[in-house]
């Protein structure tokens, strides 16, 4: 029984281990990226004016793109801060609040696979400021942030551990760009609970066929 209580006693050390409040950085946009890790989508790929479609990533590990206001033409848009494309809503992407000058939305990235690092280019100088929120594979929140006032910025979360699943930013007059993930194939938390229980279990049995043999 002692052996027992060991395993049960390391395995909930383990787990706990997975559950790491995320630390926010501001880190340096384009052109002079930093910090560089993973996976990055510049959007660059197509034309200037060419909309964003949910699954344009999907073969590079962004399982879809959707802006869920659904405000303005959400697209790939030249620019200044981060040439030569970041995308965003465009002009007509008003939804009545702060700047008035479009550029309103929230963004939605989902990732084909867990990842505990993601980053993203802000550009925003106008309106009410965006807040970016990362979420586990349940879209329940991990840790959330208000960023600050820039025209070019760029931010990232760190886990360490791979939980996040979505990536969200909301706000009034903004575009983003250079989109970083790294993925990962770790199991969920819940599934490794399971996974933990259903070996405790068999270790039951077999200490209990043992002592009747």
């Amino acid at each position: 029984m002692n052996r027992l209580k060991l395993i049960i006693t390391a395995a909930a050390f383990s787990l706990a281990a997975t559950s790491v409040q995320a630390a926010f950085f501001t880190g340096t946009p384009s052109p002079s990226l930093s910090p560089v890790f993973g996976t990055l989508v510049d959007f660059d790929d197509q034309a200037s004016g060419t909309a964003i479609g949910a699954a344009d990533y999907a073969s590079v590990g962004v399982a879809s793109i959707t802006e869920t206001e659904g405000l303005g033409t959400f697209a790939r848009y030249s620019g200044s801060q981060s040439a030569p494309n970041y995308i965003g809503t465009g002009a007509g992407g008003e939804r009545g609040t702060d700047a008035n000058l479009g550029w309103d939305g929230t963004i939605l990235f989902e990732f084909a696979s867990l990842a505990s690092k993601v980053g993203l280019g802000v550009a925003d100088s106008q309106g009410g400021r965006e807040t970016m929120t990362i979420f586990d594979i349940n879209m329940a929140v991990i840790a959330s942030e208000v960023l600050g006032v820039a025209s070019n910025a760029y931010y990232w979360f760190d886990t360490n551990a791979f939980n996040i699943k979505y990536l969200q930013i909301t706000g009034d007059f903004f575009a983003v760009d250079d989109l970083q993930f790294d993925g990962g194939s770790q199991v969920p938390l819940p599934a490794a609970i399971w996974l933990l229980g259903s070996g405790l279990i068999g270790l039951v049995g077999v200490r209990r066929r043992s002592k009747t043999a």
